[in-house]
């Protein structure tokens, strides 16, 4: 069922890096076991139909439709002669509420639509538009996606080599119930949806794609469950809309599990393949944070450029957190001082280089302490972390470092 691609570095990365998602599963509370990158396959499908809008009243144009709702004059000039406007701009007013659809019928004998009878009963301008829409459904089990998903870039092919699995040999097919069901749904409005549909039609007998990942985690305590999350580029990143989907329909969830192979394997795998000799690892796989590996500190690469996976070295930003081996999560650690200090002045600047909203001090210092009682290291020292900032070109965190670093 999946078809996995080489391993192998892109131009671009589809998807941020999964420290990220591993991270934020940590903050949550669980423990991450395994990570599968995926391309989630979804449908494309394109409706039209008319989408209500709303505007506010002018109020001379609410006085009109009102006159003609309560007072029973029905031409131009018993209407003039009641709201004491010349015949002219009345027929200018009468003219507007037709082109929106609130007035009906010759200038002798004018009639509100029901569109008209809406918009002067809650005075609000409504307006019934013609569009055009492209809706998302995942393509397993036709759920539909949120509005938040339109604002992802979608492959509409798929790339030539990536380590994202593409699942595009699937017995599902597009289900039209499925755009009937959300057309009743109380919660539609949620989805990208006009609010009546004339027509709708796939776009492609082939799915696009979703760059996201899918992590096995449990919960941080000993009898904690196993769960499966789900991070994309939502706002948020955690998907809770594909998160159900999956979970309600997990064949996919068991053809990635079934290809895996053994913890123990896997690692032993990618150090001997490194030539990194027995004595220099040790797994435990029962340690505080899950899965751990303790590294001797010559193994790590000094920066967090190099690819890990293709290189088969750990750097230092994969000390005292998760890093990906074949699919596990591993939690590694080093018993060297000088390589934890180090590793945790590297992720303190790359957290301040790529964090998006300007955290205060506060935040920041309790960044610092977190990841150093993460590594078992005394505080950093913000000059340090400027000095290193600076050395990289990291500009962003050298500036919050500078601000920091001035009181």
């Amino acid at each position: 069922m999946p078809t996995n691609y080489p391993a192998t570095s892109s131009p671009k990365p589809l998807l941020y890096s999964h420290y990220k998602a591993l991270d934020q599963v940590q903050e949550l509370g669980f423990i991450p076991v395994r990570l599968f990158r995926v391309l989630y396959p979804l449908w494309r499908v394109r409706v039209s139909g008319q989408q209500r809008v709303t505007a506010e009243f002018d109020e001379l144009e609410w006085y009109l439709e009102r006159s003609v709702q309560e007072t029973g004059y029905k031409s131009i000039a018993e209407l003039a002669a009641f709201l004491g406007l010349e015949p002219a701009f009345v027929q200018r007013l009468v003219d507007l509420a037709r082109q929106v659809g609130h007035l009906t019928g010759q200038d002798e004998h004018l009639m509100l639509t029901p569109l008209g009878l809406d918009s002067v009963r809650e005075r609000l301008r409504y307006e019934d538009r013609e569009i055009n829409a492209e809706l998302y459904f995942d393509a397993l089990g036709n759920f539909p996606l949120t509005a938040e998903h339109y604002k992802i870039p979608i492959l509409e092919t798929l790339p030539d080599k990536t380590p994202f699995q593409a699942f595009y040999h699937f017995d599902h097919t597009w289900n039209v119930t499925a755009l009937e069901q959300l057309l009743q749904s109380s919660q539609k409005t949620q989805f990208n949806l006009p609010d009546k549909i004339n027509s709708a039609e796939l776009t492609s007998p082939e799915p696009v794609y979703l760059p996201v990942y899918f992590v096995e985690a449990r919960e941080n305590k000993p009898s904690g469950t196993l769960q499966l999350m789900i991070f994309s580029q939502v706002r948020g990143l955690r998907d809770p809309v594909l998160e159900y989907a999956v979970n309600r329909d997990p064949q996919i969830y068991r053809a990635l599990k079934a290809r895996t192979n053994s913890r123990a394997e896997s690692v032993q795998r990618y150090f001997e393949q490194s030539g990194m000799k027995k004595e220099a690892w040790y797994l435990n796989e029962e340690g505080q944070w899950g899965a751990q590996v303790m590294v001797d500190g010559d193994f790590f690469l000094p920066g967090p450029t190099a690819n890990e996976e293709e290189s088969g070295r750990l750097t230092l930003r994969s000390v005292g957190r998760y890093t990906l081996i074949y699919d596990w999560c591993i939690w590694v650690m080093c018993d060297d001082a000088t390589i934890r200090n180090q590793a945790a002045t590297e992720q303190l600047i790359e957290w301040l280089q790529n964090v998006n909203i300007r955290p205060t001090e506060f935040e920041v210092q309790q960044k610092i302490t977190n990841v150093c009682q993460r590594l078992s290291v005394p505080p950093i020292r913000p000059q340090i972390a400027l000095s290193q900032a600076r050395a990289k070109g990291f500009s962003r965190a050298a500036e919050r470092l500078a601000e920091l670093d001035d009181d």
